[in-house]
C-alpha cells in the first residue's frame, strides 16, 4: 500500500476489478480471416488433417486471444463496454488523462478452439510513485488480465504496463 495514493487506488491493487465477457462464440472465420491479414499460413489455422495431429484440432491464432473478450464498437441491446476499464477507471481517480502502453507480455496455456466463449479478469498488479517524464508528470501502474475459457479453465494471461499523465 502507498501512502500517496488515493485509498480507493490502494484498494484495487490486487483485487479482480473487472470482467469481460466474450460478445461472440471464437470462430474459425474469424481467426482466418486476422490469419489472411497477415498471411499466416500455419496449417494448424487451416487445415483440419494436420491440426489434428499436432493440437487435435484447428486452433485460433494465439495473437487474437485479447481481441476475444472486446465487445462491438455499438450494439443495438447493449451498452458500450469500455476496453480495459480497469485503466480508464484509473486514469480517473489519478487524474491523469493521457495514458500510454509501455510494454505487454502474454503467455499462452491452452489453444482457442471453434465455438469457446473467452472471459477476462481485470486485476491491478502496482502503481508507482508519481515520476516527471518527456510526456509528462505521472505514474505507471501494470493490470493483470487472466483469461479463460467457458469451463473456467485458465487459457492466457497478459501483464499489461501503463504510463498515465499530464502534461
Amino acid at each position: 500500500m502507498q501512502n500517496d495514493l488515493p485509498e480507493e487506488v490502494n484498494k484495487l491493487i490486487g483485487k479482480n476489478s473487472f470482467t469481460d465477457q466474450s460478445p461472440i462464440m471464437i470462430q474459425k472465420g474469424l481467426w482466418q480471416n486476422f490469419c489472411s491479414s497477415i498471411e499466416d499460413g500455419n496449417k494448424i489455422y487451416w487445415d483440419e488433417r494436420v491440426a489434428e495431429c499436432h493440437t487435435e484440432d484447428l486452433i485460433a491464432h494465439p495473437a487474437m486471444l485479447p481481441s476475444w473478450v472486446h465487445d462491438f464498437e455499438w450494439h443495438p441491446q447493449r451498452k458500450k463496454v469500455q476496453p480495459m476499464e480497469l485503466h480508464f477507471h484509473l486514469k480517473n481517480i489519478l487524474n491523469l488523462p493521457l495514458g500510454i502502453v509501455t510494454e505487454v507480455d502474454i503467455e499462452y496455456y491452452l489453444p482457442i478452439k471453434d465455438g469457446d466463449a473467452i472471459s477476462a479478469n481485470q486485476t491491478l498488479l502496482s502503481v508507482s510513485e508519481l515520476v516527471k517524464t518527456k510526456l509528462g508528470e505521472g505514474r505507471y501502474w501494470v493490470i493483470e488480465v487472466k483469461y479463460f475459457n467457458q469451463l473456467e479453465i485458465l487459457v492466457g494471461k497478459q501483464n499489461i504496463h501503463f504510463l498515465g499523465y499530464k502534461k
